[in-house]
């Protein structure tokens, strides 16, 4: 196939006109949300201790870590796992204070900051909770929330448990009607509750607060989903409930908005499709809209030579995605592969999670087998990729020589790689775009380009060359991140020159480290000196209300010019030194060598800095 056909390393290299005939209008220009791809993260490639196969678990997300707590098997299970995104890392917290006993299956959970609260659910031998727990993420030290009237909420599992700023809104679950656990008799609910778990003084201490929204409630179910707009506060924006299992034991199917605003209950009546009625589902919501995926369904059944559902006499579960806008109060089509390999299993009771753009499940059941008696468990995780990468920053220069130009960019955190394009800036009128790369990593060294333009059609009469970067040439880099949506937008074009013959390399190897005085640089001498260097300067990003977060237009002050490979910037310059905030909060420094005909290229170092530190932004010893 043409496009990619050859790999080197971290690199794959365009050996045909890749950017037309691998990214397709169809796949990288769709407007809808169509392209939406389901991706297996195998974790037998993951490094650390995985969790064993369970349902009824939770999951939530911390910057780029997912936190994974209770649910069980054969039995309830106690453990905590952390899942890092970014690392593919698995890892499980010493946990320490007030644990949870035994653990906990089915219950209602919320993230604040870096707080984990957890509330009611199942716990061994079939006891339900109405208590509510804390885990801080930093310590990973659990506490017991103590509420005056805790009793007001009753034991329940299956509910919703939704935070909105600092307000939770427990609604429905089921609970037991007899406080004798010899006895079940159970009881669905459709009460709904508050509680501010960031309590002013007067408040003195945590309290439940009965809530009676205006309007016809849903009916009581468990195991539905709720989520809250993304511009939801306590006096705006409104919770969707979705789906859930009654005490007719049917599946449920209707979605329900609570206006915060008039604490006002309205069935939503949407556009569009709506999936199957079911329970045990997850709903998770990204930008504007609120991904549904699996949980159990009803069997199409036939009766009469009519399809017809049949109320839980047969069951199943499912792996089908729906998605509502809303915005536009709308049920969107969903389109996936449809090879059985490129979806997750058929299952309910998994746990998700969102990371940037990225819907994550867990494990899950795959149903009861009548035949069997039993039911299957799984152990796996996949993540739904529902949006094409963000667009990159600028590319950033790292060092230049007379053929070669290597430069590096900020990783995007949704991309499987990225298509680099490159243009020569001469007295050409026209200034064509050519491709370089694809890569998978975020540096190149780059020495040449294709010859054909990206913007013509490919000729296969018309043979491809490669072109050599010519000294003392200024070239235009762009770069987009691609993933299975499809490639997203262009950076901005960052122009960088080649070096002159008879001048100097750039300095490499540099290291900073922090001192009471300020920052100790050192560095060593260029590659390729062309002659003796006679001396070197450095260079500090300053702070200037002009310039913009890009390193290509920020404001350089002299900081060190001498004949030593090694200096110190004093604390007093780096009180005015820019913090570029592009990726992780950095100080930006340049380092350039000369000869007997000048200063060279320079290299430029971004050295990180402490963000738990004071508002001088003590410097760690880092360099990215």
């Amino acid at each position: 196939s043409r496009g990619i056909n050859a790999e080197y390393g971290q690199h794959y290299y365009i050996t045909n006109n890749l950017s037309r005939m691998t990214f397709k209008k169809g796949m990288y220009n769709q407007k809808s949300m169509a392209n939406v791809k389901w991706r297996y993260v195998p974790l037998t490639k993951s490094n650390g201790p995985t969790p064993r196969p369970r349902h009824g678990h939770r999951a939530v997300a911390i910057e780029n870590k997912i936190i994974v707590l209770g649910g069980g098997n054969e039995g309830i299970v106690d453990e905590l796992h952390v899942y890092n995104t970014k690392a593919n890392e698995w890892s499980e917290p010493h946990v320490s204070g007030q644990v949870p006993e035994n653990g906990v299956a089915a219950f209602g959970i919320a993230v604040q900051g870096h707080n984990i609260y957890i509330h009611g659910g199942m716990m061994e031998y079939c006891e339900y909770s109405n208590e509510m727990f804390m885990l801080n993420t930093h310590s990973w030290e659990w506490s017991h929330v103590n509420i005056t009237n805790k009793d007001m909420v009753s034991p329940r599992l299956g509910h919703s448990f939704t935070l909105v700023g600092s307000t939770v809104y427990v609604f429905g679950g089921l609970g037991c009607e007899v406080d004798d656990q010899n006895q079940f008799i159970p009881r669905y609910l459709n009460d709904i509750y508050t509680i501010d778990i960031n309590p002013s003084e007067e408040q003195q201490g945590l309290s439940w607060s009965r809530e009676d929204p205006a309007g016809d409630a849903p009916c009581p179910r468990e195991s539905h989903t709720c989520v809250c707009t993304k511009d939801a506060n306590e006096k705006s924006g409104a919770l969707y409930i979705f789906g859930g299992m009654s005490s007719k034991a049917e599946r449920m199917g209707d979605l329900w908005r609570l206006d915060l605003a008039k604490m006002i209950w309205i069935p939503v009546i949407a556009i569009g499709l709506p999936p199957l009625p079911r329970s045990l589902h997850t709903a998770n919501v990204i930008g504007n809209k609120m991904y549904i995926f699996g949980g159990w369904v009803a069997i199409n059944q036939k009766a009469k030579n009519k399809t017809v559902f049949l109320p839980e006499k047969e069951y199943k579960c499912t792996n089908s995605t729906a998605c509502f806008n809303m915005d536009t109060i709308t049920w969107e089509p969903v389109y996936t592969e449809g090879f059985e390999d490129a979806l997750p299993r058929s299952r309910a009771g998994h746990a998700s999670a969102v990371v940037n753009s990225r819907l994550y499940i867990i494990s899950g059941r795959d149903g009861y087998h009548r035949a069997y008696n039993n039911q299957t468990c799984f152990k796996d995780m996949w993540f739904l990729e529902t949006d094409k990468p963000p667009v990159p920053n600028r590319v950033q220069l790292i060092r230049a020589s007379t053929s070669t130009l290597e430069i590096c960019w900020i990783p995007v955190a949704t991309a499987d790689a990225y298509l680099l394009q490159i243009q020569r800036l001469d007295n050409s009128d026209v200034h064509e775009w050519y491709d370089v790369a694809v890569v998978k990593g975020n540096s190149l060294v780059v020495s040449h380009h294709h010859s054909k333009p990206s913007s013509e059609e490919l000729d296969e009469n018309k043979p491809i060359e490669r072109l050599e970067l010519s000294p003392g040439t200024t070239y235009r880099f762009r770069i987009a991140a691609i993933n299975a949506c499809g490639r997203g937008d262009f950076s901005e074009p960052a122009a960088f020159k080649t070096c002159v013959p008879g001048f100097p390399g750039a300095p490499s190897s540099i290291r900073i480290s922090k001192g009471n005085d300020g920052a100790h640089l050192a560095w060593d001498p260029p590659a390729n000196s062309n002659g003796n260097i006679s001396e070197y300067s450095v260079y500090l990003a300053i702070k200037n209300s002009q310039s913009t977060e890009s390193p290509s237009s920020l404001a350089f002050v002299l900081v060190y010019r001498g004949d030593s490979p090694s200096c110190t910037v004093k604390t007093t310059s780096l009180q005015n030194a820019h913090v570029d905030q592009t990726n992780k909060p950095a100080i930006i420094f340049r380092i350039a060598a000369k000869n007997e005909k000048g200063y060279g290229p320079a290299t430029q170092v971004r050295w990180l800095q402490d963000t738990k530190t004071s508002s001088n932004k003590r410097p760690v010893d880092k360099m990215s």
